[in-house]
């Protein structure tokens, strides 16, 4: 275990290769800059789903068996734990909004529980997040997302999950910092919804290998 330092760009080593969305993915809707509000009309009408980086506007790549079955596990396994509460768990095509940063993002899973999450569309204060890593996505969840993620009040966790070697990385928030632990057992602890996640049972009924 380790703290995060406050220089997360030049931690890349730790993390996992470097690069974010303009080195290691295409751009759609050609080269221009679009609005908040012009990006919302465009992704209305797209046929496929793009996350929003201060602008730019970035085709998300199509998602495997193995992406899927984890990110269902994941919703599969929180659900009950949120059900009688305040808090639901959203499960893939949910926008978040990072105003901050000027930049909209499509989260594998989160969990929300904040009262100001009025919207039904948009939301903005997760308390946990989850990102299944993709060769075509790893380098922006383990850099460009984390910076991101971290810049949110209400979040306690992020995980990368790791398909492929049956692991998790998990930023966890920690009085006054982060720390990021590497799992292959145990149990991810899920504050806000007081549940614990089993590591192996996110990996349930993948093959032997991916």
């Amino acid at each position: 275990m380790f703290l995060v330092p406050s220089a997360l760009g030049d931690s890349s080593d730790a993390l996992g290769k470097g690069g974010c969305y303009a080195e290691s993915m295409a751009v759609s809707a050609s080269q221009r800059l679009f609005t908040p509000g012009q990006y919302l009309e465009f992704e209305e009408q797209a046929s496929e789903r793009h996350e929003y980086v201060d602008g730019v506007v970035h085709a998300l790549p199509g998602e495997t068996r193995e992406h899927n079955e984890v990110a269902g596990n994941l919703y599969t396994l929180l659900r009950p734990c949120a059900r009688g509460s305040r808090c639901w768990v959203a499960f893939e095509g949910i926008k978040l909004w990072i105003p901050e940063l000027n930049r909209y993002y499509y989260p594998d899973v989160m969990v929300l529980c904040d009262p100001r999450d009025a919207d039904s569309k948009v939301f903005r204060y997760p308390c946990f997040i989850a990102e299944i890593l993709s060769p075509a996505t790893e380098a922006t969840d383990r850099r460009e997302k984390l910076q991101a993620y971290r810049s949110i009040e209400t979040l306690n966790a992020y995980l990368m999950v790791d398909v492929t070697a049956r692991a998790v990385d998990c930023l966890e928030r920690t009085p006054g910092d982060w720390r990021l632990r590497h799992l292959t057992d145990g149990e991810v602890q899920v504050d806000c919804l007081g549940a614990k996640l089993e590591i192996k049972a996110m990996f349930e009924g993948l093959g032997a290998s991916v």
